[in-house]
C-alpha cells in the first residue's frame, strides 16, 4: 500500500470515529463506573498513541475494550497494533472489526476495516509447525513462548507477530525439546519449524548403556596416568628442594677451607666441597624442571579425562536449534 493510500486510511478512521471520541457501541450495558473506566482509558490511550508510545497505547485500548467491548475501540486497537509492528494482531483486531460492523450494518467501518485487513495481509510473517512421518507420541505438548499449540494448529502456516519466539516440545517418557526462531515482517516465505522425533529415556538409556564402557574405562585410565605423572612430577620438586640445601651446606663447608681474602685461593678440600656444591646445584636446576612439567602435565590430564556424563545420547532438553526460515 501507497504512503498517500495509508494516510487516506488513517484519515478515514480518524473522520469515522469523530462522533464518538471513547468506546460508545458497546452491545451490552455496562456499569456506570465500568464504563467510566473504559472511557478513561480509551482516552489515554489515545494521547499515547499520539506520543507515538504505541505500547503502552495498545494495552490500554486493549484494557478498555475488555471492559466495554466497542467497534471505535476495535478499530483504533488495530491501528495502534499497526504502528508498533504487531501486524498479526492488528489483522486480527481489523477482522474481528469487521465482523462487528457487518453485525451492526455499520457498512462504512466495515468497509474501512476490509480495507485495512487487506493491506495488512501479504505484510503479515506466518510460522507453520509442520508434522513428518514419525509418529508423534502419546501425549504430545507444544508450547509457542509458554502459549499451547493446539493439533489444528499444525501443517499450516498461521499469522504470527515480529519477534523471537521459542518452541517447547515434550510428552511422557520423552526427553523434551526446544526450537528457537525469530519472525521478522513482510517477509514472503513462511517460517518453518519440524516437529521432532523425541527421544524416549528408555532409547536414551540404552544407547547410554552401549557408550558407557568404552569412554568410561578410557576417562579413567586417562585419570590415573594423571596422577601418577603429577605425583612423579611432585617427588621431583621435593627432591629439587633437598638437593638445594646440600647444595647450600657444601657452599658453606668451602667457605672455612678457601681464604676469605681470595674466595678463589682454596686447599683441596674447599676446592672438592665447592665443585660438588655446583654439581648439587645443577641436579637441583634439573629436578625442579621435572618437577613443574609433571605436576603442569598431571593436571592437563586430569582435566582432560572425559568425565562420567559423557557418554550415551545428549540430554535434548538441552539442545537448542536455531531455525532458518524455508
Amino acid at each position: 500500500m501507497s504512503t498517500a493510500s495509508r494516510r487516506y486510511l488513517g484519515l478515514g478512521l480518524a473522520l469515522l470515529l469523530s462522533a464518538g471520541a471513547g468506546p460508545v457501541w458497546a452491545q451490552d450495558q455496562q456499569s456506570p463506573a465500568q464504563s467510566q473506566a473504559a472511557e478513561a482509558l480509551f482516552r489515554q490511550a489515545k494521547s499515547l498513541m499520539g506520543q507515538g508510545q504505541y505500547t503502552e497505547a495498545c494495552e490500554k485500548f486493549s484494557a478498555s475494550q475488555s471492559l466495554e467491548p466497542g467497534l471505535g475501540t476495535l478499530l483504533f486497537l488495530g491501528d495502534c497494533y499497526e504502528h508498533a509492528g504487531r501486524f498479526a494482531s492488528a489483522l486480527a483486531t481489523f477482522n474481528d472489526a469487521k465482523e462487528f460492523a457487518q453485525s451492526r450494518g455499520e457498512e462504512e467501518r466495515e468497509h474501512l476495516a476490509s480495507v485495512r485487513a487487506a493491506a495488512l495481509e501479504p505484510r503479515v510473517p506466518k510460522l507453520e509447525l509442520r508434522v513428518g512421518a514419525d509418529p508423534l507420541p502419546d501425549g504430545l505438548q507444544i508450547t509457542l513462548n509458554g502459549s499451547p499449540i493446539e493439533r489444528s494448529e499444525l501443517n499450516q502456516p498461521l499469522p504470527r507477530d515480529a519477534g523471537s519466539y521459542e518452541v517447547h516440545f515434550s510428552a511422557p517418557g520423552h526427553q523434551t525439546f526446544t526450537s528457537k526462531i525469530e519472525l521478522h515482517n513482510g517477509e514472503t516465505r513462511n517460517a518453518v519449524v519440524n516437529v521432532p522425533r523425541l527421544v524416549s529415556f528408555a532409547e536414551a538409556a540404552a544407547v547410554g548403556r552401549d557408550s558407557q564402557p568404552v569412554q568410561s574405562s578410557h576417562g579413567s585410565t586417562q585419570r590415573t596416568a594423571a596422577w601418577v605423572v603429577g605425583a612423579t612430577g611432585l617427588a621431583a620438586g621435593i627432591g629439587a628442594g633437598v638437593l638445594s640445601i646440600l647444595a647450600a651446606s657444601k657452599n658453606s663447608d668451602s667457605k672455612d677451607n678457601c681464604d676469605s681474602e681470595r674466595a678463589n685461593s682454596c686447599n683441596p678440600a674447599g676446592v672438592s666441597a665447592r665443585e660438588d656444591a655446583k654439581n648439587l646445584a645443577n641436579l637441583a636446576t634439573i629436578a625442579g624442571i621435572v618437577g613443574a612439567v609433571g605436576i603442569a602435565g598431571g593436571v592437563v590430564l586430569y582435566i582432560s579425562a572425559p568425565s562420567s556424563s559423557e557418554r550415551g545420547v545428549p540430554n535434548a532438553a538441552q539442545l537448542t536449534l536455531s531455525m532458518p526460515l524455508l
